[in-house]
């Protein structure tokens, strides 16, 4: 009844607002309306994407190449088109000008030979460097490197790692920073699950059927919350639906692997209904346990099902829409090393997710639009001992609600964003951790300004979180006592902001540098926590005096691109006070047998590198390289920071004819013996791996093929950021499929 109430509700809002924006009189009235060709024959590419990205509208091609992009206010805007196969492309188109509503636009894609990270070939002939999204994944390399998770996902990526406990609760860490310092959100909200909080705790989305994943720091980031440090990773689902498709739409998609046993499918759907365009879509996934070059390592079996439905008004005066999704998933934490359960825990979770979104044209005065957005998730979550019984159960209530005014010119964006989130935490079973409410407000500032050759990009935002803990009538807590301190209400805030400034010389080489002040509030498991978590194998102790974490980090950085060469460098330096992680104390809880991990801050600094290359050796073959490092140390204690990873890279080689492609990889790590305290060494490795790829259009539809193996030669290695690495390896000889139909 709950539940049904907070749908109702939320679709109550949404017909309101459709009903209000309804009424508003239109002045966009210009169009960009064009079509794509294939540089070398001329013929229409269909199915690719086309942004109008100041305006934040899309559209897709027809069968026909054709496009067209409506409501749009007289300007300047830039265009960016990308499809399977080919080079992205972006362009500046002008609109309403010369006394005509309607620029006509062909942009000519040729085949994609070179692309690494932002490597974006103008329809113009100029380059475009340093966009907004430091990374953008999707397509080719979304398909090669697509896996169980979001982490295992961007595994490859320069400057990003991998944290697991298993296949399943796997992680990413970006520049040595994971846990609430690394943002993953989906469709620019956040995700309403407990991924952050626990090793042993998955992130709520399952990445078959996501568009593309955007990695996302700097003053951009500040959107999304105030610890610009780690940034932001988004998963671009659209739920919600923002185009209004021409006409019915289809994607499905089928992958195998070998060494799970793993097979997973999923479909998507789009179509125009009257003036609602309507999206739904849905996945099953299903795994075995993994296997390594020395045995089984059991207790990993993984099985995910998701699914949604979304449904929008769109016309000239802008959209508006709905909807609803449901993800369930029953995974294994494996058994056998230090602290852990001997069978390992099994742990089931559900999330019920709905979410409003919008953008309204012509409402306020001084910016072109205005976007608002909401949603509400119901999380809940048990972890079972091998007997079958629970162990822990998290509940976990989130409402999150944000308003967003932006406006775009000739040399300059901005906007202005407000932001509110609530969430009601309980937990039960043998933890001790005290149900609480937490409530956090915002307030955001974002400006960049473009000149001639320089660009410059500023984002200030102010936090307020309250965590009221329900302590009255609860008989587990006596005197408002636990081992986490004294149990009382917290209030936490601050300001964050970031900078980026970069130069422009010529049309090839650009350099930059950046600022960032971020602050992380603690919490409420980071403050309450007291007590057992099996699923984690850790005798949890928070912190109920935990002050706000503050980092202030510098960055420079530089880019050349030319017709066959590419390269960035990235150099970074942060240094954090009263920075907040779990204490391995060195104790062992006599009632639990599990090692006692206090939460506690301490004063950090971290310096790293990041640097890539892709060179075009012959017209057919590409080369590329990328490499990253990070060190960290406890100032306080004068030790490393733990689980961080060593020193990491990859070169791959390539061969592309046509819709023909192979390529083979090496990927290398440097061993780690710069340790916290009781963590394990890991060893340096190599791990080699191939690729095919090919395309085909046959009638309407677009089909993809992609054929890989992973770690080629069973080689026997163990990643440092594993839980597990003390009892078995990382994943063996893996044979992987992929098959996408687009229809």
């Amino acid at each position: 009844m709950f539940v049904r109430k907070q749908y109702g509700a939320a679709v109550i809002v949404f017909l309101i607002m459709s009903g209000l924006v309804a009424c508003s009189n239109a002045q966009h009235t210009a169009v960009i309306a064009g079509s794509i060709e294939d540089a070398e024959t001329g013929e229409p590419i269909r199915f690719a994407q086309v942004l109008v990205e100041e305006a934040n509208r899309n559209s897709r091609t027809d069968r026909e190449g054709r496009f067209e992009v409506r409501f749009l206010e007289a300007g300047n805007y830039t265009l960016k088109a990308w499809r399977i196969g080919y080079e992205p492309l972006v362009s500046l188109v002008e609109v309403g000008g010369a006394g005509s509503d309607t620029s006509h636009v062909i942009l000519r894609m040729p085949v994609s030979l070179v692309q690494l990270g932002e490597v974006i070939v103008d329809g113009r002939g100029e380059s475009h460097v340093m966009s907004d999204s430091d990374m953008d994944i999707g397509g080719r390399r979304l398909r090669q490197h697509l896996g169980t998770t979001i982490a295992e996902t961007l595994d490859n990526e320069p400057g990003i790692a991998m944290r697991s406990m298993g296949p399943a609760p796997a992680r990413p860490v970006l520049r040595g920073l994971g846990g609430e310092r690394l943002l993953v959100i989906e469709d620019g909200g956040r995700t309403g699950d407990l991924s952050a909080t626990s090793a042993d705790h998955v992130v709520a989305i399952d990445p078959l059927m996501t568009e593309r994943i955007e990695v996302v720091r700097g003053p951009a980031a500040l959107l999304y919350g105030p610890n610009a440090l780690g940034g932001v990773v988004n998963a671009v689902r659209g739920y919600v639906p923002v185009i209004m498709p021409s006409e019915i739409h289809a994607v499905g998609v089928f992958q195998g692997q070998s060494a799970n046993d793993g097979l997973s499918g999923g479909f998507s759907l789009e179509a125009p209904i009257g003036g609602f365009a309507v999206r739904t879509d849905g996945s099953l996934r299903n795994s075995g346990d993994v296997s390594t070059p020395i045995g089984i390592l059991a207790n990993t079996a993984l099985t995910t099902g998701n699914g949604s439905v979304g449904i929008s008004r769109i016309g000239e005066w802008g959209h508006a829409g709905v909807s609803g999704s449901y993800y369930t998933s029953r995974y294994g934490i494996p058994g056998g090393f230090i602290g852990a359960h001997p069978q390992g825990v099994d742990i089931e979770l559900s999330r019920r997710h709905l979410k409003t979104k919008g953008m309204i044209l012509d409402v306020l005065p001084r910016f072109s639009h205005l976007e608002f957005e909401g949603s509400f998730s119901r999380y809940f979550h048990q972890e079972y001992e091998a007997s079958g019984t629970v162990g822990v159960e998290f509940g976990l209530l989130s409402y999150y609600g944000r308003l967003l005014a932006r406006t775009h010119g000739r040399r300059h964006n901005s906007l202005v964003s407000l932001w509110g989130g609530y969430r009601d935490f309980a937990s039960g079973g043998f933890t001790f951790t005290p149900n609480s409410r937490e409530w956090t407000v915002a307030a955001f500032r974002y400006q960049d300004i473009n000149l001639e050759n320089m660009s410059f990009q500023g984002g200030l935002r102010y936090d307020l979180r309250i965590v009221r803990p329900r302590v009255v009538g609860d008989p587990r807590i006596v005197g408002e006592e636990t081992l986490a301190g004294r149990i009382r209400n917290r209030t936490t805030g601050g300001f964050s902001g970031s900078f980026r400034m970069f130069r422009r010389f010529g049309d090839d080489f650009s350099v930059g540098i950046g600022g960032v002040r971020s602050i992380r509030m603690p919490g409420i498991e980071e403050l309450f926590s007291s007590g057992p978590h099996l699923g984690a194998y850790t005798f949890e102790v928070g912190n109920a005096d935990l002050g706000v974490e503050k980092g202030l980090g510098a960055e420079v950085f530089g880019e050349y691109r030319s017709e066959r060469f590419s390269g960035s460098l990235n150099l970074y330096h942060n240094y954090i006070r009263d920075y907040i992680y779990p204490r391995n104390t060195g104790e062992i809880s006599v009632r639990t047998l599990l090692p006692v991990y206090q939460q506690t801050g301490s004063t950090v600094r971290m310096s790293g590198s990041e640097a890539s290359f892709a060179l075009q050796v012959a017209p057919s073959v590409t080369l590329s390289a990328s490499g990253a490092y990070v060190r960290g140390t406890l100032i306080d204690i004068d030790e490393p920071i733990p689980f961080t990873p060593p020193l990491r890279g990859r070169l791959e080689a390539a061969y592309a004819k046509g819709r023909f492609r192979v390529s083979g990889s090496a990927e290398a790590a440097h061993k780690q013996d710069r340790l916290g305290a009781f963590e394990e060494p890991t060893d340096g490795y190599v791990v080699l791996g191939g690729y095919v790829q090919y395309y085909l259009s046959i009638g309407r539809s677009l089909y993809t093929f992609d054929i890989g193996i992973e770690n080629a030669t069973h080689a026997e290695y163990r990643d440092h950021l594993s839980r597990v690495k003390s009892i078995m390896p990382e994943q063996g000889r893996n044979l992987k499929m992929l098959v996408k139909v687009l229809f």
